[in-house]
């Protein structure tokens, strides 16, 4: 063999091992790039010992309720929104398949006004205050409408519409009807309102009038994944198939998009978070087709600008009992570079250093987080979906309290305002919550 016949032979050896790699990473599934153990969940309680938080904070955290009221036959179903001296947030009643949007005074919990729609109210309401409006949109995901070859054209049944609606009366100023179901919360800039439904297209209306400025069709759906607007650019992950889209409110187009062949679940339900140039967001990829599913999610870092996928990371294996447990995961939330969110399959809160992606604790739940956390005075609050309040250290994961609102599920998250923590839960009940004495910091410790 001659020197050129073995240069040629090395060469095309080189050429098949590509070719092999490529087919194997292909038909490779995902795999997780740390593992996570679950260690001890009852490691800590209440009455444990836990020298980084006193007393104080614990008990009044746990036992000091401000003020609880029962709303009688309503099931809150979105966050409390606070504008001035009013609560707005939103309801719905599987039952009649109706919602209603009520104004709630956030002193005495005295219903200001109650608007009654046929058909769920799912959105947070958007309140401008200056323009003396709140926004919400009404829909469900009951069922999905097809064409003769099976393809996914809406999903939602009954009268779905985008609402303009008074701050000071609750009368509806305006009204836009969709083919499709409008849960996720839409977003309001300069007078305004952008959102994208269960029809796949995306729309913006005159926030004054309601009258139609644009819409563009994306080609999928977006079921709970509210809207992102971080300057002329909207993002957010729809499903059928599953996408990400930014979109470009200047030149009415889309971006960028990212197609995930792998995922069956989560990123049209997720709402995405934005920090120093790329956006966050987390997505399911189920195993099986039986009715307790095995699945994981990961979480995703991409380059705002762009649409590319910087890391994934596996938050975890475990079960998703459909169609009862939801396939969003939580709002992710930054705060100095340290990333915190949640995962519904392994049923953990994580900490993630964005930058050098180290997962840099995590701790385990009995239960899954849809909403945002709170972090201030160097401390999380997290709500799960069966209604448990969690006080978490955030350098470190520690345990610090607990506390059950008793169910039933709970939709909706927490809002901070003026150091008290409203939240609403499914039975119509209403709670201000005591936060005046989580002044004190909490430091790190060894576990």
């Amino acid at each position: 063999m001659n020197k050129k016949t073995k240069y040629i032979g090395i060469v095309l050896v080189i050429i098949i091992a590509i070719i092999i790699v490529v087919i194997i990473q292909k038909n490779t599934p995902i795999k997780p790039l740390t593992t996570y153990s679950y260690g001890n969940y009852n490691q800590y309680s209440n009455d444990g010992d836990n020298n980084n938080v006193t007393t104080e904070i614990k008990n009044n955290f746990i036992s000091k309720v401000i003020k609880a009221k029962n709303i009688n036959g309503f099931g809150f179903d979105t966050t409390p929104i606070i504008s001035g001296d009013s609560i707005y947030i939103g309801t719905m009643n599987k039952s009649n398949m109706t919602g209603n949007l009520l104004s709630i005074n956030r002193f005495n919990f005295n219903v200001n006004w109650n608007d009654h729609f046929s058909n769920w109210v799912m959105t947070n309401p958007v309140v401008v205050a200056s323009k003396s409006m709140v926004y919400i949109g009404t829909g469900n995901s009951i069922k999905y409408k097809l064409d003769s070859k099976g393809n996914v054209l809406y999903r939602g049944l009954g009268s779905n519409y985008i609402y303009g609606i008074s701050i000071d009366t609750g009368k509806i100023m305006w009204k836009y009807k969709t083919p499709g179901e409008d849960m996720p919360t839409p977003v309001y800039s300069n007078n305004v309102l952008y959102f994208a439904n269960g029809n796949k297209e995306f729309y913006a209306l005159n926030a004054q009038t309601g009258k139609l400025e644009w819409k563009i069709n994306i080609g999928s759906i977006v079921s709970m994944s509210s809207l992102l607007l971080v300057g002329n650019n909207i993002y957010f992950g729809g499903a059928s198939p599953y996408t990400f889209f930014d979109v470009n409110i200047n030149t009415h187009k889309i971006q960028w998009s990212d197609v995930f062949p792998k995922i069956t679940g989560g990123l049209d339900d997720t709402t995405p978070t934005y920090s120093n140039g790329y956006v966050y967001t987390n997505a399911t990829r189920l195993i099986g087709q039986t009715i307790k599913n095995q699945g994981y999610e990961y979480l995703y870092k991409i380059n705002a600008s762009t649409g590319k996928i910087i890391w994934t990371i596996n938050e975890g294996k475990g079960t998703i009992n459909l169609p009862t447990d939801p396939m969003e995961g939580s709002v992710s939330t930054i705060v100095n570079n340290i990333l915190y969110t949640s995962s519904n399959t392994s049923r953990r809160i994580f900490a993630v250093n964005v930058d050098t992606q180290k997962n840099l604790w995590s701790f385990g739940i009995n239960s899954m987080i849809n909403a945002p956390f709170i972090i201030k005075n160097n401390l999380i609050y997290a709500i799960t979906t069966s209604g448990n309040i969690y006080l978490l250290n955030p350098l470190n994961g520690e345990f610090i309290a607990k506390r059950s609102l008793g169910g039933p599920e709970i939709a909706s998250g927490l809002t901070l305002y003026n150091n008290h923590i409203y939240v609403a839960t499914g039975n119509g009940n209403l709670y201000n919550l005591s936060n005046s004495n989580t002044s004190n910091k909490v430091t790190s410790s060894t576990k």
